[in-house]
């Protein structure tokens, strides 16, 4: 699954609107279920990024980042689980 940039490569993307037209119902229910299921990816990626995890170096022996970003990973859905 990606988003609208991706459109023609091969990945479940959501329908674009047409050059002066609206989407039909079953376009947006489809836009809608996809972009349900996109959310929560995108929210673990915003947070790792401002966590800056994937935009400094790593700083830990390179054979553990497996496992620091499990860790991560983890931490941010325990975290979520009780928002």
């Amino acid at each position: 699954m990606a988003d609208k940039g991706y459109t023609g490569l091969g990945m479940i993307t959501s329908e674009r609107k047409p050059a002066g037209g609206e989407l039909t119902e079953t376009q947006k229910q489809y836009n809608k279920a996809i972009n349900t299921l996109r959310a929560p990816v995108e929210r673990a990626i915003a947070n790792l990024k401002t966590w800056r995890t994937l935009h400094t170096g790593h700083r830990r022996p390179l054979h553990t980042f497996p496992e620091t970003i499990t860790a991560i990973i983890a931490l941010e859905f325990f975290k979520n689980s009780f928002a």
